[in-house]
């Protein structure tokens, strides 16, 4: 498990360590948190977002996705990311990333 130290933002691997291709993320993000991450990031990786609990304002690019609990979005091509907790309640969410979807 790692925390963020400035937003409190906390990530939690769920899969096994042997795991290569797929990748399960846990992650909760405090009431009114906000994490950006680069397009970059996103290059050679196939991402789907599971909303567990909560509502996730997520930003990709110019589009924006407001997602509750048992919402799941697919990704698309690389674009500057900000997920966003717009409430006073935490959000739990689920990260599935397909870590070898380029190669293929």
């Amino acid at each position: 498990m790692w925390t963020d130290p400035e937003t409190g933002y906390t990530r939690r691997a769920v899969s096994p360590s042997a795991s290569t291709a797929l990748e399960l993320v846990e992650v909760e993000l405090p009431p009114g948190a906000e994490v950006a991450y680069p397009a970059q990031a996103y290059r050679f990786i196939n991402q789907q977002i599971w909303i567990l609990s909560g509502r996730l304002r997520f930003v990709e690019g110019d589009q924006v996705h407001e997602l509750d609990a048992g919402d799941c979005l697919q990704l698309g091509p690389p674009a500057d990311c900000v997920f966003v907790n717009p409430t006073g309640a935490p959000c739990r969410y689920l990260v599935v990333l397909d870590k070898l979807a380029v190669a293929r």
